[in-house]
């Protein structure tokens, strides 16, 4: 992709279904590369104004310190999602809905939170799940710095 600053390579995955595995301690989803692959862009997206190095051919950090940070928010919100159950390549669209009312014989439950909750479920597909944004605000990869020139 060239920009501003000449052709960049953009990763496809800052994490492998080993690397799931291993922050887990399970084994990884049969979706596991998806997974990866997905929360790697917002992974990315959110550490975007973070300043780097990175190997110009595979664009993935050289300093092993933030290839770690990155690798460890990618796992976090691919785990998230693997215990959610949501596939990001269904691009956002609500396959099953949250339960709002229970009935048990005669005994009718509603659940308050239940609105709440699918929104965000819904949110969980295209933001960072807290765990992440900790991971990189901590290690100053997400919008805690400021850069000034001149």
């Amino acid at each position: 992709m060239a920009g501003l600053f000449g052709n960049i390579i953009v990763p496809d995955s800052l994490a492998q279904p080993a690397d799931l595995a291993a922050w887990t301690q399970k084994p990884a989803p049969d979706n596991a590369a998806v997974l990866l692959r997905e929360a790697t862009s917002l992974v990315l997206s959110a550490s975007g104004s973070s300043y780097y190095a990175t190997d110009p051919a595979t664009g993935l950090p050289t300093d092993p310190a933030v290839a770690k940070v990155l690798n460890d928010a990618t796992c976090i919100q691919a785990a998230a999602w693997a215990a959610l159950g949501i596939d990001p390549l269904l691009g956002g669209v609500q396959v099953a809905a949250v339960a709002s009312q229970k009935s048990i014989g005669t005994a009718h439950l509603t659940y308050a939170d239940a609105g709440t909750a699918a929104q965000a479920r819904a949110a969980a597909l295209t933001t960072l799940v807290p765990a992440a944004v900790r991971k990189l605000v901590e290690n100053n990869l997400m919008d805690s710095n400021v850069w000034m020139y001149g």
